[in-house]
């Protein structure tokens, strides 16, 4: 803004602070970004003065003489009017000058937003009183159908929603995602509310589009009070969402024992399951949640309920290694020897997890030792197999079959295959012993052999280290080493340009997130985002089969603030900071809920996040520090502490011993930026190092010592670039790098066992403390999953393990570099997004003529989904055709795909044969074309958003589907792969569309194109290492070269 120049300084910067404040409100309000800024004329001006200042002169002359007091202005691209502004500050005084001007008290701007909308938001009760007794529309929705009752309602403006509901604003109206102004204020937890709708008649059972009830959400979010009040108020206990699950059982798999208790009360059904089979007592016992199994067992639940796979409650406890849940089961008769389908009993998987714990419980419980599963394995092969020497010795003691032969492998056979000599040594001495063993077969005596020229021997001490793995030695120096490893790296694209398209890729998701989701908080984290990490073995987009895309999302409406740093308005209630962890106490430590991955789609870890008001002291900014981490990463950091993009917030996650008593305080922005700050060499060493502790320390195939975790990899990082002088970090010092970092982390782990030896009985003993938290200075790291009576024996462990690795490192580093795959000749970085789309979710469709690109997913169902339905009336031809017209050309191949199938549907072959054929020679866009180049600068969220809008770039998706939706007017023979189940360890919901490959399976199936053509396009799918199932699919039945097909089968 020009402010005029008769005002002195200090007002004017006053003013500006507030109105650059109202107009940075209502953008995150309005959920849009600064634009460039336009000019107000100076009756404009005069105006907006005057309502921030409450000057009534100028307002009344303005009001007497403007030619519309209802214009719309504009800030930052921001529409307003100055009643609007009035509402969003709370002046009552003008907003009823305006009021007698005959201002309209209904006018919205752009997004639908009214002046009582904005006063009910903000809790401006007055200026509500005063726009309500102006009749004011008290329904009037905005576009995503949110009312001012509603916006109140989340707030927790009690007095508003009073004044609303006496107005009589309707208590049901929902938003287009169904949400009530009951539903969000039982989501945010605000009782006052929550009763003032009840009393209300506000309909208690009302649901959302996924089927979500008020008491579904609030007990979900572990609000007690809240479930009190819709019980009493009658609501349905059992009532279910669309995939199945009720209130108790989501407060079960949350761990909310009060709520548990509640609705237990309220008789609420303890056996009702999801679509899944799950029920309440098995997701609780899941989760370890040993408070809620107690509840529940009590409450006459089946203890031996299974879940549509045959997992029981005490299967998956003994999975997870849950003691206590398992003990529960146990002694509240639970059957120790029901198998899943696949014939897996709890002692098997737990043997199989080498829980020595779990499986003494079962053990003591008379659990069948020799029971097997499907494939003839045993828990004693499975152990043997594995390596868990103590859980084959218990299995030994309690009499299992030593003699088991599978598919004519003996156990001693295959303990040995797997080097693990000292089960090899327990089972020859357990068949010596067996006085019933008639035979040891010739393949024992071979094994024997075998194991004697491996140095395993029937006196081997327990303290002697595995037999190694063939060695060869490594004749380059550490600086020739470096050189190679630095250029292989380099050559599979973990290069600080690509780390940074990584970046902007995972950003760009995060924007269509949000996008389709009506810009709800949720943020893209985790090695996906932070840019390295992703992939061990090559950095172009695709994430590891073993990695994971992690979600967070930011729980509205609830904030924590700290004890003693808090400087909030209202005295709010604060909770003390101890070892980085608030001290809130009815919560579960499960952070992150998993959504398994498959072939074609990644994992995704889902984590859910509450607001801390600030950030506690972080370590690298304190005053006084000596660092070398470069000024502008710093500086980075310190305006992400303030910084809308990464505010500060708690996880579900406590410290050993701590669960439901804590949440964590998360550092992932900080952490975020940290990574993306890396250069090449350091993201190199990065890389390097969670490459040794992934695969070569924690690997089952590899030294299999559990308990670091890439954690631990990210703060050995980060302090070596903090502690690292600039000019050691050269390519040719990469190996001395690496060395330094593991005995970094090895002086960690040694000191924490010394001071374990030291100080035996201090309440940090056994609880894995390891190292201290590179932000959060006062906060430990622990080691993973390290059981309380396990942790010297893991710290031992680890320790033996890393001075090995540092021993072995030349050696390992070259396994390293064979272990890594170039990138394409192109640099092609891969990124489809709706491929990978966290949230699957169909979402209205708007009647809008041009198609934002986040809404072509759910375009593209919604036409697989009428495509499917049995109606071919002319109306539904007519709205198919328009629905599919409005898909633009960078969904070209689904656009044309989608109208083929459209016109078999309708019976129009030839004209089906007509739109393959114009198709011919179009090729879609595989990826982003990155060469070495390429600047990381030149790597931005716009560089990627303007990549996918200007190439047929949406031709890859994943949907989620309660039923495969059937073309049945297609009666070709690909017809079963389109669209395609993903399938893994179950059958899941997600169906896999590649447009691309099925324009390809039109054309071979109407025949459009030549045969030279359509053995090209075969050709380059045997040959192409980026083929995926469904083109290999379509490939294989029209593959006229042997040779071919059976390369194709084989991929």
């Amino acid at each position: 803004l020009c402010l005029p120049q008769h005002r002195n300084r200090a007002n004017m910067e006053a003013l500006w602070r507030i109105l650059t404040a109202i107009a940075a409100v209502l953008m995150q309000t309005f959920g849009r970004s600064a634009g460039r800024s336009e000019s107000l004329d100076g009756t404009e001006q005069e105006i907006l003065e005057a309502v921030m200042s409450e000057n009534e002169a100028i307002i009344s002359r303005y009001l007497q003489t403007a030619p519309n007091v209802d214009r719309l202005l504009s800030i930052n691209g921001i529409t307003f009017s100055p009643l609007h502004i009035a509402c969003e500050i709370g002046k009552d005084k003008i907003v009823k000058m305006f009021i007698q001007a005959q201002a309209d008290v209904n006018i919205q701007e752009v997004y639908g937003y009214s002046p009582l909308w904005i006063a009910s938001q903000n809790g401006h009760d007055q200026v509500v009183s005063s726009l309500i007794k102006a009749q004011a529309d008290v329904s009037l929705q905005e576009v995503d159908g949110c009312s001012p009752l509603y916006i109140a309602s989340q707030n927790g403006h009690h007095q508003v929603v009073s004044s609303l509901i006496k107005a009589q604003a309707d208590v049901n109206l929902q938003k287009v995602n169904g949400y009530s102004p009951l539903y969000i204020a039982s989501h945010n937890g605000h009782n006052q509310v929550v009763s003032s709708l009840i009393k209300a008649q506000a309909d208690i059972n009302l649901q959302e589009v996924d089927g979500s009830s008020p008491l579904y959400i609030a007990s979900q979010n572990g609000h007690h009070q809240v479930v009190i009040s819709l019980i009493k108020a009658q609501a349905d206990v059992n009532l279910q969402k669309n995939t199945g699950e009720s209130p108790i059982y989501i407060a079960s798999h949350q761990g909310y024992h009060q709520v548990v208790s509640s609705l237990i009360k309220a008789q609420a059904d303890v056996n009702l399951q999801n679509i899944n089979g799950y029920s309440p007592l098995y997701i609780a016992s899941q989760n370890g949640h040993n408070q809620v199994v107690s509840s529940l067992i009590k409450a006459q639940a089946d203890i031996n309920l299974q879940e549509v796979d045959g997992s029981s409650p005490l299967y998956i406890a003994s999975q997870n290694g849950h003691h206590q849940v398992v003990s529960s089961l146990i002694n509240a008769r639970a059957d120790v020897n029901l198998q899943v389908n696949t014939g897996e009993s709890p002692l098997y998987i737990a043997s199989q997890n080498g829980d020595e714990k779990v499986v003494s419980l079962l053990i003591n419980a008379r659990a069948d030792v020799n029971l097997q599963n499907i494939n003839s394995y045993s828990p004693l092969y499975v152990a043997s197999q594995n390596g868990h020497e103590k859980v084959v010795s218990s299995l030994i003691n309690a009499r299992a079959d030593v003699n088991q032969e599978v598919h004519g492998r003996s156990l001693l056979y295959i303990a040995s295959q797997n080097g693990h000599h000292n089960v090899v040594n327990l089972l020859t001495k357990a068949q010596q012993d067996d006085a019933n063993s008639e035979y040891i077969g010739s393949q024992n005596s071979s094994v024997l052999c075998c194991c004697s020229s491996q140095k395993v021997t029937k006196t081997s001490s327990a303290l002697e280290k595995p037999p190694k793995e063939p060695e060869f030695e490594c004749s380059l120096s550490d600086s020739e080493l470096s050189e190679q490893l630095h250029s292989a790296l380099e050559q599979s694209g973990f290069t600080e340009s690509r780390a940074a398209l990584q970046s902007a890729a995972a950003d760009a998701l995060q924007q269509i997130l949000r996008s389709r989701l009506s810009k709800n908080p949720f943020f893209v984290v985790g090695s996906y985002s932070e840019g390295w990490g992703n992939s061990l073995t090559t950095l172009d987009g695709r994430t590891d089969a073993n990695s994971d895309i992690d979600v967070m999302y930011l729980i509205p409406g609830r904030e924590y603030h700290l004890k003693d740093l808090c400087e909030c308005d209202g005295a709010p209630e604060q909770h003390e900071l101890v070892n980085g962890h608030i001290q809130c106490s009815g919560f579960a430590s499960n952070p992150a809920s998993t959504k398994p991955g498959f072939t074609l789609r990644p994992a995704l870890d889902n984590v859910s996040a509450c607001r801390l008001c600030r950030y506690p002291p972080i370590a690298p900014l304190l005053p006084n520090r000596v660092f070398n981490i470069p000024h502008p990463v710093l500086e980075a950091l310190r305006n992400a502490l303030t910084s809308a993009s990464s505010p500060c917030h708690v996880v579900h996650a406590a410290s050993p011993d701590r669960g439901g008593e804590e949440l964590r305080v998360s550092t992932s922005f900080l952490e975020n930026r940290m990574l993306r700050s890396l250069t090449t060499l350091q993201g190199q060493l990065f890389v390097t190092l969670k490459y040794l502790v992934k695969k070569v320390i924690c690997h089952k195939n590899g030294f299999n010592q559990q308990g670091l975790k890439s954690y631990h990899v990210k703060t050995i990082t980060f302090r070596m670039v903090d502690e690292t002088p600039v000019e050691q970090w050269k390519k040719e010092n990469l190996v001395s790098l690496t060395r330094q970092s593991l005995q970094m982390l090895l002086d960690c782990v040694e000191k924490s066992r010394e001071q374990d030896r030291q100080t035996p009985d201090t309440p940090d003993r056994s609880r894995g403390r390891i190292m201290n938290h590179f932000f959060l200075s006062d906060a430990a790291i622990y080691l993973k999953g390290a059981g309380k009576e396990r942790v010297d024996q893991h710290l031992d462990g680890i320790m033996s393990t890393l001075r090995t690795v540092i021993d072995r490192l030349p050696q390992l580093l070259q396994q390293f570099i064979g272990s890594l795959r170039p990138v394409s000749d192109s640099g092609t970085f891969y990124f489809h997004p709706f491929q990978i789309l966290p949230d699957l979710r169909p979402m209205p469709l708007t009647e809008s003529s041009t198609l934002e690109y986040y809404q072509i997913y759910d375009v593209a169902r919604e036409c697989l989904v009428r495509l499917s339905c049995s109606d071919c009336s002319p109306r539904s031809q007519e709205s198919l055709t328009e629905l599919i017209a409005r898909l633009p050309d960078c969904a070209l191949s689904a656009r044309e795909a989608l109208r083929a199938l459209a016109c078999l549907k309708f019976g129009y072959r030839g004209t089906a044969e007509r739109v393959v054929s114009s198709c011919s020679g179009h090729s879609v866009s595989r990826g982003i074309a990155w060469s070495r180049e390429k600047s990381a600068t030149e790597a931005t969220v716009e560089f990627v958003m303007r990549h996918l809008s200007s190439r047929d770039s949406a031709w890859k998706f994943c949907f989620e589907f309660d039923q495969r939706p059937k073309l049945e007017f297609w009666t070709g023979a690909l017809v079963e792969f389109f669209p395609f189940q993903l399938t893994g360890s179950y059958k899941s919901n997600y169906f896999y569309m590649n447009f691309d490959a099925l324009l390809w399976a039109l054309r071979l199936e109407l025949r459009t194109d030549g045969e030279a053509r359509a053995q090209d396009w075969i050709g380059d799918v045997a040959e192409r290492e980026d083929s995926d199932e469904q083109e290999l699919l379509v490939a294989t039945p029209y593959s006229s070269n042997p040779e071919q097909r059976l390369k194709i089968f084989k991929k």
